[in-house]
């Protein structure tokens, strides 16, 4: 089953503009985070295929780290916060003032700091969601996963209510002052429910 195959233009177009104002709150709540500036350009919106992640991430078999958050309450699913491997290891090292070799090998410290990353950008988007929509949706206990980029991808696909064979993916480019260029994803994974209750908040079917 794939999304793109079920999404108009128009409910395309209310997804990008739920990713531009979910960009906004994540990049606001990482700046309170690492205590520097972050400016972010608008976010690219879009549907990718699961076999076709290598044209989006350049290196797919790279191994990084993301946080998985479940989606509760009225619209449920799954979000999906996934940074390359450079700018993880550079996100960890603001926070604590070391950047890790391996993220195979990171302690507890630098796994809380990097989850909880993830978390907080995560439960930004998911208050975005619930503000535009209405609909009462919360964040669940995040987990982190360290793998290669399109195996997490694929299993957090495969963890969702459904099996889909594509990605709603919010693409961000954070800008840090001092601190260089932060390049991270947004993966939705709504059940198959979910989406069709936001829109028909817009007034969309």
């Amino acid at each position: 089953m794939k999304w793109k195959d079920r999404l108009n233009d128009m409910q395309l177009d209310v997804l990008k503009e739920m990713g531009n104002i979910g960009a906004g709150n994540a990049a606001t709540a990482l700046s309170n985070m690492i205590e520097k500036n972050v400016d972010i350009e608008v976010p690219k919106v879009r549907i990718v295929d699961l076999s076709e992640l290598y044209k989006v991430l350049k290196s797919p078999e790279e191994i990084t780290a993301a946080t998985v958050v479940a989606v509760k309450g009225e619209a449920p699913g799954k979000m999906l916060m996934l940074f390359e491997s450079k700018s993880a290891k550079k996100l960890i090292s603001f926070l604590i003032g070391q950047e890790p070799e391996d993220l195979t090998k990171l302690d507890e410290m630098q796994s809380s700091v990097l989850m909880e990353i993830g978390n907080i950008m995560c439960s930004s988007y998911i208050i975005a969601l619930s503000n535009l929509t209405s609909l009462f949706l919360e964040s669940g206990v995040p987990t982190l996963a360290v793998d290669m980029i399109g195996a997490i991808i694929s299993e957090t696909s495969i963890l969702a209510a459904e099996d889909y064979d594509d990605v709603i993916m919010v693409e961000n480019l954070l800008k840090i002052r001092d601190g260089g260029n932060v390049n991270g994803f947004m993966m939705m994974f709504p059940e198959s429910q979910s989406l069709g209750k936001m829109f028909s908040k817009f007034g969309i079917q």
